[in-house]
């Protein structure tokens, strides 16, 4: 029987723009075989149709919400959602997923048995239509029994994905947990995590899988500057938590400089090329006052990882022209960069664009070649070594096969032949390169 004062589990979808997937995600819920349920679609103003979709749900199932957010912010949305939630425990689907028909029944069943805070199970990776099963943590012994950060310190090494757990709806009142309201949809789902794998006392993980994840393509970047620094702002946000804790503070704050280090670089790989340098003088600001304030404990680093902090601290300059790797060095060649940003031009306005864009990425290429050239000119040392001295040489070959690339060989080589004419047959070359490519993808 349906209790409509408090319900089992209220689950928060946040949504924006998702109507490619918003149906699937949201009768994957409906269909719960947990049928005491509530669903706060938390809406940021879509203007796809998903908006409308919502409304349609709501007017047939009495269990469903649609709630406007005046912001366009995951975390503002998510605070909605647990204000709002009236359940006994908190799950949350994002809106571009969808879940196994149990999922609730049988982590609710877990959490009343075992009387626990949190209850999270494995989940799956959907890549090209196709599920791969993830574990949260690579230690099976830690499935099946209650355990928490006290008891098991190595906790914060697991998966941080929220969705695949359900979490009682007082703990995260009791403790004021809430969600960092940064602008759009970036790294706030770190600090919920941190902030409640900190404080549960009673944590419950089951190697059953359940939540259908969708990633993003791994190779896409970041083009927009408001987006260069929000896992900056977010491990800004996670330290300010642990300084309302200072019980957790001395422990705590090693462990967040790491899990910063690990978003920094993942950033640092997937930012647009023209904001690199700028992150890399942020990273090497933060880690110098983290080092200063004794919060980097090399021991969680390794050697490796230890060098890299090191040399992006002394010099963020030298690091961005001579410490990458193969694969960041033939991304920062003319010829990838020339072809990337044609790959991109899908629009008319970005088309009749592009002879400016071209025209500034070779005036830059230029630029940094100079600069490149002054600094070994007194450091000889600093010189390239090259690319097939780098340890990860044989996966950066790839990028030779990738449209960009591709693309950019035939550019250099209508700039080199201009005076035969070749400029004008660019257009017909790049649409027979294509047409090649799209043929071997098949």
């Amino acid at each position: 029987m349906m209790n409509y004062n408090t319900p089992k589990v209220s689950i928060v979808v946040p949504s924006l723009n998702s109507i490619s997937y918003i149906r699937e995600c949201i009768d994957s819920i409906l269909n719960q075989t947990l049928k005491d349920i509530e669903i706060l679609c938390i809406d940021a103003n879509s203007t796809d149709g998903t908006l409308e979709v919502l409304k349609n749900y709501e007017k047939k199932d009495k269990r469903l919400r649609v709630i406007i957010s005046d912001k366009k912010s995951y975390g503002y949305q998510m605070n909605l959602g647990i204000k709002e939630a009236k359940g006994e425990y908190l799950g949350i689907v994002e809106s571009d997923d969808y879940i196994k028909t149990n999922m609730y029944e049988r982590l609710y069943e877990i959490a009343k048995k075992n009387d626990c805070e949190v209850v999270k199970g494995d989940f799956y990776i959907l890549e090209s239509n196709k599920g791969k099963y993830s574990k949260i943590t690579p230690i099976d012994f830690l499935y099946n029994q209650i355990i928490s950060f006290k008891t098991h310190p190595n906790i914060f090494n697991f998966q941080s994905i929220n969705p695949i757990g359900i979490y009682r709806l007082d703990l995260l009142r009791t403790n004021q947990i809430k969600l960092n309201e940064t602008p759009g949809a970036s790294y706030q789902d770190n600090g919920l995590w941190f902030q409640i794998f900190a404080l549960a006392k009673s944590i419950y993980f089951i190697n059953e899988a359940f939540y259908m994840l969708r990633r993003d393509n791994p190779n896409s970047s970041v083009k927009s500057k408001e987006k260069v620094y929000c896992a900056c702002e977010e491990y800004d946000f996670i330290r300010d938590f642990l300084k309302k804790h200072p019980d957790l503070e001395k422990t705590l704050a090693p462990i967040c400089a790491l899990h910063r280090f690990g978003n920094y670089m993942f950033t640092l790989e997937r930012i647009d090329e023209r904001y690199k340098l700028d992150f890399l003088k942020r990273f090497s600001q933060d880690f110098r006052k983290i080092l200063k304030d004794k919060e980097l404990d090399e021991n969680l680093f390794g050697n490796i990882n230890m060098q890299r902090i090191n040399k992006i601290i002394e010099n963020p300059v030298i690091y961005y022209y001579f410490s990458r790797g193969a694969r960041a060095r033939l991304q920062n060649q003319l010829v990838y960069r020339l072809g990337k940003v044609v790959v991109e031009a899908k629009s008319f306005n970005k088309i009749i664009k592009l002879p400016f864009l071209m025209l500034k990425i070779c005036l830059e290429h230029n630029f940094e070649h100079k600069v490149y050239r002054s600094i070994v000119q007194f450091r000889p040392d600093l010189k390239l070594l090259p690319l097939e001295c780098y340890l990860d040489y044989h996966e950066a070959l790839v990028i030779k096969e990738h449209l960009s690339y591709k693309f950019g060989k035939l550019i250099l080589l209508s700039f080199k032949g201009w005076y035969k004419g070749k400029i004008f047959i660019l257009p017909f070359m790049l649409k027979k390169r294509y047409k090649e490519y799209k043929n071997k993808m098949i």
